[in-house]
């Protein structure tokens, strides 16, 4: 039994590194479309803005520090766009390298609707990246990308004397995203694809925030994407 496990093993291990998938023998750009949701680990004023939504208040506080109810926020969600270039790295069979662009515009409003408030959390990645086709029949791949980050964010809210307010807050940093997805071939040309894939992405962004200096936030996405590969 041992014998027959370790052979299957080097067996899959073979097919793996012997691997080369017609789509991978091509030059690939990608354009994307897909829906993107936040996740929020740690930064002062990132995690103050949100415990505040979780409450239902206003982000708006007046000089005795009150807050009026905003109302119940929904989680954040909304869309993604990516564009990405890749060439076929000879040397390893499957492998891909390029460069890819992402970017992620999401937010929220509370239930009790109007203009009065919102939040607004957009951020945009670039950087190298690599795609990896492992198997020969099957169009199963993976991939990664890594480099620049930034994260753009707003604010929406009334003051006591109800005019619209907005606080706009910008940071740069650091991503990292890894991705598994599958090739569908729709198209009379082979080389034309649809990308169906599931992203996660980690970044980290210094942000300024008065009262708090540099203030590093840290958030994830998960981001459901289908991209035209041709």
């Amino acid at each position: 039994m041992k014998t027959l496990i370790l052979s299957l093993f080097a067996s899959l291990a073979l097919t793996v590194v012997q691997a080369q998938n017609p789509l991978s023998q091509n030059v690939q750009t990608e354009f994307g479309v897909g829906v993107s949701v936040p996740f929020i680990h740690s930064g002062i004023e990132l995690t103050r803005s949100a415990d505040l939504r979780s409450q239902g208040l206003s982000y708006f506080a007046d000089e005795q520090g009150n807050r009026r109810n905003a109302g119940t926020y929904g989680n954040s969600i909304g869309w993604s766009v990516a564009i990405a270039y890749y060439r076929p790295v000879k040397k390893i069979k499957g492998l891909m390298i390029g460069s890819a662009c992402r970017a992620s515009l999401t937010g929220s409003q509370p239930s009790s609707g109007g203009y009065e408030e919102g939040y607004f959390f957009n951020f945009l990645s670039l950087g190298l990246a690599a795609k990896y086709y492992p198997f020969t029949q099957h169009n199963l791949f993976v991939k990664a990308d890594a480099g620049l980050a930034s994260v753009f964010t707003k604010n929406r809210f009334l003051n006591t004397q109800n005019e619209q307010l907005f606080l706009h807050q910008f940071g740069i940093g650091a991503n990292v995203s890894a991705a598994t997805g599958y090739s569908v071939l729709p198209f009379k040309n082979k080389q034309k694809t649809i990308d169906l894939q599931v992203i996660y992405q980690f970044n980290t962004t210094r942000v300024e925030v008065n009262g708090i200096g540099n203030d590093q936030w840290n958030y994830s996405a998960i981001t459901l994407m289908a991209a035209v590969n041709f």
